[in-house]
C-alpha cells in the first residue's frame, strides 16, 4: 500500500503542468516512477545528448528522447556509455499531461523507436516514457522544451554536457536545473545534496521532504551545518529502492527513486577524499555578464588550472575566451557553462578577453 502511495504522487506534478488536466489514469501514474541506474554509483559520467535531446538514467542504461512541436518523438535505448543499444524486440508508448491527449505508441524504426501524437501548441509539456524490451520495462519521465524542429540544443551544434558526476559518493539527478545526489549509510541515514546547474551548493534552508525505503518512511530536513538534507530510516546493508521526496523550484511534487546499496560512512569520505586527490586542480568560476567576474584570478604555476566561466548573457562580443599567452581561444555557448583548463608554465599578470576585446579580465600566475 505504502508503494502505491508513492507512485500516486506524481498525480499532483501532472495536474499542476496544465490545470485542464483530468486526472491521470491509473496506468500512467503507476508507470511514472523512474529507477536511477546503479551505474551512476559505480562510474561517473556526463549526461551529453548523442542525437540532440533528453537523457536520463534507467535500471538498464539510459533514455534519450528527442521530441518537436509537430507532436514527433524518437525515444534512444542507450547503454552506461551512451552508445545506443540494440533495439531487436522493443516496443514503447509515451503519456503526455495534456488533457485529451491520446497515448502515443512507439514502433522500431531504424535503430531507435518513434512515434506521432497531435501538434503542440505550448514549448513545455512533461511526458513519460515506457520501453519494454524482454519483458523488462524502463520508465523516464521528462519534463521537456519543446522546439519547432525538436531539442534545441543538438549535438552537432556543440550542446553543453551535463556534468553527474557524483561528489559525495552517492547517486545524481535532477530536477529541472537542479541536482540532488542522495547517498545511503549502513546507519540508515540518508543524506541529500542540491546543487545547481553548475553543481554549486544551493540554500537548503527551510527545505523538506520524506525519503522512503523498505516500507518504512523518514522526515528530510537539512542537517545543523546546513550542507545538506538528512533522513534516518532503520539500518540496511541490502541494496533497496529508496525514494526521495522534495518539493523543488518550479516542482513541488517532484519524486525519485534510486536503487542504492548502503555504505559506510567513512568508505564514503575516503571515496570523496580520493577523487579530490587524483586530480590537484586550481578551479574558479567567472561570471560571463556584459564583464568578467571576478576581473582578476590568482593561481600558481605548475598547477592545472580549471575556470568555469558561465555565461549568462548572449550579447556576441562575449562569445568567444582568448588567453593570448597560454594559446587558449575558446567559444563561450549563451546561458550555459564552458570549461576551460590548462596549466601556467610562467609567472605574471596575464590578460583573458572576449574576442573583441572589449571585456578584459587578468590572470594572475605565482
Amino acid at each position: 500500500m505504502e508503494r502505491w502511495m508513492g507512485w500516486l504522487a506524481i498525480a499532483g506534478l501532472l495536474a499542476a503542468c496544465d490545470k485542464k488536466t483530468e486526472a491521470p489514469n491509473p496506468t500512467l501514474v503507476a508507470e511514472a516512477r523512474p529507477l536511477a541506474s546503479k551505474a551512476h554509483e559505480s562510474q561517473p559520467h556526463a549526461h551529453a545528448s548523442p542525437h540532440g535531446g533528453w537523457v536520463e538514467s534507467t535500471p538498464r542504461g539510459h533514455l534519450e528522447l528527442v521530441a518537436s512541436r509537430d507532436g514527433h518523438y524518437r525515444v534512444y535505448l542507450l547503454d552506461d556509455a551512451l552508445n545506443v543499444r540494440p533495439i531487436e524486440g522493443a516496443s514503447g508508448s509515451i503519456k503526455v499531461a495534456k488533457g485529451g491527449y491520446p497515448e502515443v505508441t512507439l514502433a522500431v524504426v531504424g535503430d531507435h523507436l518513434e512515434g506521432q501524437g497531435p501538434a503542440h501548441t505550448d514549448e513545455h509539456r512533461t511526458m513519460v516514457v515506457t520501453v519494454v524490451q524482454g519483458g523488462k520495462p524502463e520508465v523516464v519521465r521528462y519534463t521537456a522544451h519543446l522546439e519547432s524542429n525538436g531539442h534545441a540544443g543538438s549535438a552537432q551544434a556543440g550542446m553543453a554536457k551535463h556534468d553527474h558526476t557524483p561528489l559525495q559518493g552517492g547517486v545524481v539527478a535532477m530536477s529541472g536545473d537542479m541536482h540532488l545526489e542522495v547517498l545511503s549509510l549502513r546507519s540508515g541515514e540518508v543524506r541529500v545534496w542540491v546543487t545547481d546547474e553548475f553543481r554549486k551548493p544551493v540554500a537548503i534552508g527551510g527545505m523538506k521532504g520524506t525519503v522512503e525505503a523498505g516500507g518504512k518512511s523518514a522526515p528530510l530536513s537539512s542537517e545543523p551545518g546546513g550542507q545538506f538534507l538528512t533522513a534516518l530510516l532503520p539500518a540496511s546493508d541490502q541494496e533497496r529502492e529508496t525514494t526521495v521526496h522534495l518539493p523543488m523550484p518550479g516542482d513541488p511534487e517532484y519524486f525519485i527513486t534510486f536503487l542504492l546499496t548502503p555504505k559506510d560512512a567513512a568508505a564514503a569520505s575516503d571515496a570523496k577524499a580520493e577523487a579530490k586527490a587524483a586530480e590537484p586542480v586550481q578551479e574558479v568560476t567567472i561570471r560571463v555578464d556584459g564583464s568578467y567576474n571576478p576581473g582578476q584570478v590568482q593561481v600558481k604555476k605548475g598547477v592545472p588550472v580549471r575556470l568555469r566561466f558561465q555565461r549568462k548573457d548572449t550579447a556576441g562580443c562575449s562569445e568567444e575566451l582568448v588567453i593570448p599567452d597560454f594559446g587558449v581561444k575558446k567559444s563561450l555557448p549563451g546561458l550555459s557553462e564552458t570549461v576551460v583548463e590548462f596549466t601556467p608554465d610562467k609567472t605574471g599578470t596575464f590578460p583573458f578577453m572576449c574576442g573583441m576585446g572589449m571585456l578584459k579580465g587578468q590572470l594572475v600566475v605565482n
